[in-house]
């Protein structure tokens, strides 16, 4: 395991996640922390621990210890990696559920928000299209359905940015990812 997992760890068993939570967000946080290291290799600038460990946390807001909170997921994310110290994670959290890209206020801004973005598009249980988990998303909450339908176009338009010089397509990104055990 990795230091940043090793972190991560500690907070999926401080804050009571369920093992399909754990499982989430290992992969999101594998993802992340691929497209980070890529991006980082393709001559930009950014704090790579810091967008994997907000891959790792990202859904904090679901723990079971949050149960009950009527506020979104992500907004609670974002509160309690605020709370817990981890500023350069707020936002990532904050910005990543697919249907931020329907609002400019919510929409992922810097290159950190949106690899943690593509990183939850790309990862439900396995690494997949935006399409199967939007489809995968959309069939957990019906009533949102219609806005994941309308997010799908402008994810695809973030996912074109995140990979765009790197040396790997979308569709080869599941050989490229390594989840920590």
């Amino acid at each position: 395991m990795t230091d940043l997992s090793t972190t991560a760890e500690r907070f999926f068993e401080r804050y009571a996640f369920p093992y399909w939570l754990r499982d989430h967000s290992r992969l999101v946080g594998a993802i992340g922390g691929t497209l980070a290291r890529a991006r980082v290799a393709a001559g930009d600038r950014l704090d790579v621990e810091a967008v994997t460990l907000a891959a790792y946390l990202h859904d904090i807001g679901r723990s079971p210890l949050m149960a009950g909170d009527p506020r979104e997921h992500n907004d609670l994310s974002a509160l309690i990696l605020a709370a817990e110290g981890l500023t350069s994670c707020v936002e990532p959290a904050r910005r990543h559920a697919i249907y931020t890209v329907l609002d400019p206020a919510t929409t992922p801004r810097t290159l950190e928000e949106k690899i943690v973005y593509i990183a939850d598009r790309r990862g439900g249980m396995k690494v997949e299209s935006i399409e199967e988990r939007a489809k995968d998303t959309a069939a957990r909450h019906p009533r949102f359905a219609a806005e994941i339908a309308r997010a799908i176009p402008l994810a695809r338009v973030i996912e074109r940015e995140v990979f765009a010089g790197l040396p790997f397509a979308p569709d080869a990104l599941a050989a490229h990812v390594v989840v920590p055990t």
